[in-house]
């Protein structure tokens, strides 16, 4: 369990409280009111923004229906894509929303940013579960579930290299195009309790990236702002194209949303990429666009990797957090996100 709290000025804006400090502090009456070293963590900030709506959080009751799936894709590495998956996860967890990441990358990069060596622990990835549930043998979610923030707030299903061999056991699945789905609503009482699902895919396109991809409805895409990425943002474009037409019949339509990542304003080349992106895809391109910054490179220790964590655990007042909140802030009504099932803003 990592122990990450805010100070008061990031609380405030996470909870949405415009009253003033002292009010603020009234709203958790453990805590030292007069205390200006209070620290604030994801769960008693969900908690204070229920309270503010009038809703008793231990009354809260969460429906039966699937989470929205955040889907971090691209189809080649090294875009940045596992920071901003992290990174969202991390500052959505820390707006209120019960967040489960799922680590679907057998490099563990995601399961990596958070400290955990996968050499060291006993980790049953996602496509053991999968496979159990096809197989019709018995398992517990419960017991991949690794918790990073207190109550559930941010849990992860980590990974490991031998998750490259869930393609050769989905090779003999029927349909297996949806096997990530069927598994989703198969557990649909485990799921319902978070509010999001974040998975981190692999790069590359295979039958277990696929069926990610068909479990979701929009794609989040990212992008880092050179030549390279731009021609894999056509071959994941390309992909989703060809799963819209397979499966159009069935009422399956998958969409994209694209995250810029890597902006250098000296860079001509970040310029000339970025121009490209939005004439090219000017309606799927969010309005926040990640800066080229150093703090995303001091996230992962390279001699204590236990100390490793999101940009926002590690610099929470840095130009880099800030693009990640407000980036996790506009996904919020991009996939419609709610607390418990109901929209708080």
């Amino acid at each position: 369990m990592r122990n990450f709290a805010v100070k008061l000025k990031l609380a405030k804006e996470f909870v949405g409280f415009m009253g003033s400090s002292a009010e603020f502090r009234a709203l958790f009456p453990d805590k030292k009111n007069d205390s200006y070293h209070n620290t604030y963590s994801a769960l008693e900030i969900r908690n204070a923004k229920l309270k503010l709506h009038g809703i008793d959080p231990s009354s809260l009751e969460n429906e039966k229906v699937l989470p929205p799936i955040i889907n971090c894709r691209m189809a080649k590495g090294g875009v940045g894509k596992t920071t901003i998956c992290g990174g969202v996860a991390s500052a959505l967890a820390m707006l209120g929303y019960k967040v489960l990441m799922i680590d679907g990358d057998p490099q563990a990069s995601l399961t990596g940013l958070f400290g955990i060596n996968w050499a060291n622990e006993n980790i049953t990835h996602i496509g053991e579960l999968m496979q159990k549930q096809s197989r019709k043998e018995a398992y517990r979610i419960e017991d991949a579930i690794m918790p990073l923030y207190e109550g559930n707030m941010l849990d992860l299903i980590a990974s490991d290299i031998s998750l490259a061999n869930t393609d050769s056991w989905l090779m003999g699945v029927t349909n297996r195009e949806f096997a990530f789905k069927k598994f989703l609503d198969a557990n649909i009482g485990f799921f319902s309790q978070y509010d999001v699902v974040m998975i981190d895919s692999a790069p590359s396109t295979n039958l277990l990236t696929n069926a990610f991809m068909c479990s979701c409805n929009k794609i989040l895409a990212v992008v880092w702002l050179d030549g390279q990425s731009l021609k894999a943002m056509q071959v994941l474009a390309s992909n989703v194209n060809e799963l819209n037409e397979a499966f159009h019949s069935s009422g399956f339509h998958l969409d994209v949303h694209i995250i810029a990542n890597g902006y250098h304003p000296s860079y001509t080349t970040c310029k000339d990429a970025l121009s490209t992106l939005f004439s090219s895809y000017q309606n799927k391109l969010n309005d926040n666009v990640i800066p080229h910054a150093s703090s995303f490179m001091r996230q992962v220790e390279l001699f204590k990797e236990e100390d490793s964590g999101t940009v926002l655990e590690r610099e929470p007042n840095s130009i880099a957090a800030r693009s990640i909140i407000d980036l996790a802030k506009s996904l919020l009504k991009e996939y419609d996100l709610k607390i418990g099932g109901m929209r708080i803003i």
